[in-house]
């Protein structure tokens, strides 16, 4: 894997990752599986911890990424979201 390549999926599973963990757009799977199984739940804090659910995104991550051998199918989806990424990051540390 090459340096772009690299930081495309570095990129991409942190965004996911907040996908998951922390965007609104998730905000009512993470609420079932707390009201469902406790928030006491192994799962529950899974969603929840970045930490947690990034090494699983990376793996999902660094599969597609050698299924596809880097190809456009790979490239282009991590480009994307590496730049969405890139910007959540730019906007949240700039004012309005």
């Amino acid at each position: 894997m090459d340096f772009i390549s690299l930081a495309l999926a570095a990129l991409a599973t942190a965004r996911i990752t907040r996908l998951i963990t922390t965007d609104t757009v998730a905000a009512s799977v993470r609420a079932a599986v707390v009201t469902r199984l406790g928030a006491e739940s192994k799962l529950a804090y899974l969603v929840h911890c970045d930490w947690c659910v990034s090494i699983y995104v990376g793996t999902a991550t660094a599969t597609a990424w050698q299924a596809t051998g880097g190809s456009a199918w790979f490239q282009i989806p991590a480009l994307a979201l590496a730049a969405s990424h890139l910007t959540g990051f730019m906007a949240s540390r700039t004012e309005d």
